[in-house]
């Protein structure tokens, strides 16, 4: 995959590729689920924010032409060590739950999380499930009559990057407003071996990635990836520097030390790279960040291992063509066979 010079908010989004082989079957009336999974440019790939089977489950009961109306209990998984939880009890098939477990919940909502949902689903943050850190409850029957089915459609299925893009949106607002001066430094510790670091100012607000991969190969193939995104200038886009040793914005605060580590990568984003739409853009693309670099490292991956099998295959015809001469029996003169020792 390719590697762009930071994260650029102001970019609209990435078109659609061209439609191929037979033609789509044509789509029922209605409002359908918007599409998710990723969206692919040439040379890069952009994961959605959503989850497709959190999009599915919810879609099936708020846009569907006739919604669902049963019991039901649905696990699954997410990056980063997140899952989630969607449930209808069978006493009231009117109420749907979706909670989402994160490792980091307590650093989250002392840094702007618990107000950040708030703000975005009034009225529906219930008492966690049990092992779930965030609970929401959505009256099916509420949401219809108010005509707003897609958008809380959209916004429950991206929980996940309301849950941890809290503490950014906080920060980029206080960067925005002038009011980021004399704050701390934000640790999160959203992976097990990995950390995201938020230095607020009110020149700009730096994101910092520890990035930690326990394979060999899967560090040297993101330190280039990473070291792409350093040396990559493009216009408008907030800068992105990369080290191998802590930045000096975190002298203030204590870095873990990783036998692992690939490096660290910088974001600075300045009001200008923060104004209107372009703030929550930016905490889309930074809270998904960590899976589009997984994303591209495991790409990287295959597409040698696949010129290396490609080459191999090449080899092999090459050898199987050539084939040794058969050495011809020589006689002599009376007709008797000449062997030469």
């Amino acid at each position: 995959g390719g590697a762009g010079g930071g994260l650029d908010p102001g970019l609209p989004a990435p078109p659609a590729p061209p439609a191929t082989g037979p033609p789509a079957r044509p789509k029922p009336a209605g409002p359908q689920p918007r599409a998710t999974m990723a969206r692919q440019t040439p040379g890069m790939v952009f994961l959605g924010s959503d989850h497709p089977i959190v999009t599915e489950a919810l879609a099936q009961r708020l846009t569907a032409e006739e919604p669902k109306r049963e019991p039901c209990e649905i696990m699954c998984s997410d990056f980063d060590d997140v899952s989630f939880k969607i449930a209808s009890p069978a006493e009231n098939t009117e109420e749907v739950l979706l909670s989402i477990a994160v490792r980091n919940m307590p650093e989250l909502a002392e840094n702007g999380t618990t107000q950040y949902l708030e703000e975005l689903f009034p009225g529906m943050l219930v008492d966690p499930e049990p092992s779930y850190s965030v609970t929401l409850r959505l009256n099916l029957g509420e949401a219809a009559a108010s005509g707003k089915q897609q958008e809380m459609l959209e916004k429950m299925s991206q929980l996940k990057r309301h849950v941890m893009g809290g503490p950014l949106v906080k920060a980029f607002r206080d960067t925005v407003g002038g009011t980021a001066n004399g704050k701390p430094v934000v640790v999160l510790h959203y992976r097990s071996n990995e950390t995201m670091f938020i230095c607020p100012s009110n020149e700009k607000t730096t994101v910092i990635f520890l990035v930690d991969f326990h394979d060999e190969t899967d560090r040297a193939v993101a330190s280039v990836f990473l070291q792409e995104f350093a040396d990559t200038r493009v216009g408008g886009a907030p800068p992105a520097s990369y080290s191998r040793e802590p930045p000096l914005e975190l002298s203030s605060v204590t870095v873990p030390t990783q036998q692992n580590c690939a490096g660290f990568l910088s974001f600075s984003l300045e009001p200008r790279h923060l104004g209107g739409a372009n703030l929550d853009k930016a905490v889309t693309l930074l809270t998904g960040f960590r899976a589009y670099l997984m994303y591209h490292v495991k790409a990287s991956k295959t597409y040698l291992h696949m010129r290396m099998r490609k080459r191999v295959s090449t080899w092999l015809q090459v050898l199987k063509r050539a084939m040794p001469e058969e050495e011809k029996e020589k006689k002599t003169a009376s007709g008797k066979t000449f062997t030469r020792k």
